[in-house]
C-alpha cells in the first residue's frame, strides 16, 4: 500500500512539474519578445539615421492622387491587418486552447504578422491592437499565456515605432489604428490588471505623449458649437491630403465605450475617436462604426450617412471569395483581413489585394 501511495505521489509530482515547466516556457515567450522588440527599436533608430534609408513610395500602394484635396477620408478604402501585433504562438499554447475550447479555435490562432514597420513599408495603413494593462504598463497581446507572442509587446514602444515611421514618411496616407481594450482571460496571467477610468486617462496620456503632432484627434475636426457627428454631417470629413502624415486612433466599441466617453464628453481632450456599433449611430459622437459582418445593405446605409465603417473580409482564417467581394462592394472604408501582405507566414499567391493589386483605393459609389 505504501508503495502504491509513493508511486501515486511521484506521478502527481511529475505532472505538476511538467505543467509548471510548460507554463514557464509560455511565459518566457513574452520575455523573449520584449528583448526582440527593444533590439528592433535600436536597429530602427540606426536605420532611419543611416545613409541607406530611403522612404517608401506611397504611390505604389494607392490608385488615386493623394494631393487631390477633393478626396475625403471617408471616400477611400484601406486594406487593414487584423490583430496586427500578433506572432504565431507556441504549439503548446494552441494545444491548451484545443483542450480547453476546441481544436478548430486553436487552428484559427495559427497566424502571425511582420513587425509594424515592415507592414507599413508594405503599404498597410490600418491596424488593430488588443490592449491590456500588465504591471502598470500597456501591452499588446492576444490571449494571455496561451497565445501571447507579439511583435510589439510594449504598447509604448509600438507607439514609438509608429512615430518613427510617420516622421520619416511625412506624406504617408493617414494610418488608422483600431484599439480594442481587453479585460478577458485575466486568470491566465496574475500580473494583468483591470482597466478603469484612471487607466484610460493614462492611456490617453501615453498616446498623446508618444505621437505628438502626428496625432489627429476628434478636436482637430470639431467645429464650434457642433458635436462630432453634426460636424461630419454638415462639413464632412477632412481630405486625405490634409491628413497626410497623420495617425488616427479609434476605440473599438464594447465595455469601455461609455467609460471612455465620460472622461470628456466634449471630446476636446480625447486622443481617440470612439467607435460604435451600427445600432448606436444616434449618438452625437458617431464617427467610426465597427460592423464586422460584410452586410452590403447595412454598411452602404452607414457609409451613405458619412460614417467610416470597419468590416472584416474574413474570419477564423477562412477566406471566402463572395465575402471578399461583398466587403469591397459595401463601401466599408476599413477592410480588415488575415490574408494581407502584412502576414509573416503567407505565400504571395495566398495574399489578397484591392483593385489592381493596391492596398488603398478610392471608393467607387454604385
Amino acid at each position: 500500500m505504501i508503495k502504491i501511495i509513493k508511486i501515486f505521489f511521484i506521478v502527481v509530482l511529475s505532472f505538476v512539474t511538467l505543467f509548471f515547466l510548460i507554463v514557464m516556457r509560455l511565459f518566457a515567450i513574452k520575455i523573449n519578445d520584449s528583448i526582440i522588440q527593444t533590439n528592433h527599436m535600436k536597429r530602427l533608430n540606426n536605420y532611419y539615421e543611416s545613409s541607406s534609408f530611403e522612404p517608401v513610395d506611397e504611390s505604389e500602394f494607392i490608385n488615386f492622387d493623394p494631393l487631390d484635396e477633393s478626396i475625403k477620408l471617408n471616400e477611400i478604402q484601406i486594406l487593414a491587418t487584423h490583430n496586427s501585433y500578433k506572432k504565431t504562438g507556441a504549439a503548446l499554447g494552441r494545444l491548451f486552447v484545443g483542450l480547453g475550447d476546441s481544436f478548430e479555435e486553436a487552428r484559427a490562432l495559427k497566424y502571425g504578422y511582420e513587425n509594424l514597420t515592415t507592414q507599413f513599408e508594405s503599404g498597410i495603413r490600418s491596424m488593430e491592437f488588443d490592449v491590456r494593462m500588465r504591471k502598470e504598463q500597456f501591452v499588446l497581446t492576444h490571449v494571455p499565456l496561451v497565445d501571447n507572442s507579439s511583435v510589439a509587446p510594449s504598447f509604448e514602444l509600438a507607439l514609438e515605432e509608429i512615430y518613427l515611421f510617420s516622421t520619416n514618411h511625412p506624406n504617408h496616407i493617414p494610418i488608422i489604428i483600431l484599439m480594442e481594450i481587453k479585460n478577458d482571460w485575466m486568470i491566465l496571467d496574475h500580473a494583468l490588471q483591470h482597466i478603469e477610468s484612471e487607466q484610460l486617462l493614462k492611456l490617453n496620456t501615453v498616446i498623446i505623449d508618444k505621437l505628438g503632432d502626428r496625432l489627429f484627434q476628434p478636436n482637430d475636426m470639431l467645429e464650434s458649437g457642433k458635436k462630432l457627428n453634426e460636424t461630419i454631417q454638415t462639413t464632412g470629413w477632412p481630405s486625405v491630403f490634409s491628413l497626410l502624415g497623420k495617425v488616427i486612433f479609434v476605440l473599438h466599441p464594447g465595455d469601455f465605450t461609455d467609460m471612455y466617453y465620460e472622461l470628456d464628453t466634449s471630446l476636446e481632450t480625447q486622443p481617440m475617436f470612439i467607435g460604435l456599433y451600427s445600432n448606436q449611430i444616434d449618438r452625437n459622437y458617431a464617427s467610426f462604426i465597427v460592423h464586422n459582418q460584410p452586410d452590403v445593405q447595412t454598411i452602404r446605409s452607414l457609409v451613405d450617412s458619412n460614417l467610416i465603417v470597419r468590416t472584416r473580409i474574413d474570419s477564423g482564417l477562412v477566406f471566402n471569395q463572395q465575402r471578399y467581394l461583398d466587403a469591397i462592394s459595401s463601401g466599408a472604408q476599413i477592410l480588415t483581413s488575415d490574408f494581407t501582405i502584412g502576414r509573416s507566414d503567407l505565400k504571395v499567391d495566398e495574399m489578397i489585394f484591392l483593385a489592381n493589386e493596391k492596398l488603398i483605393i478610392k471608393r467607387i459609389d454604385d
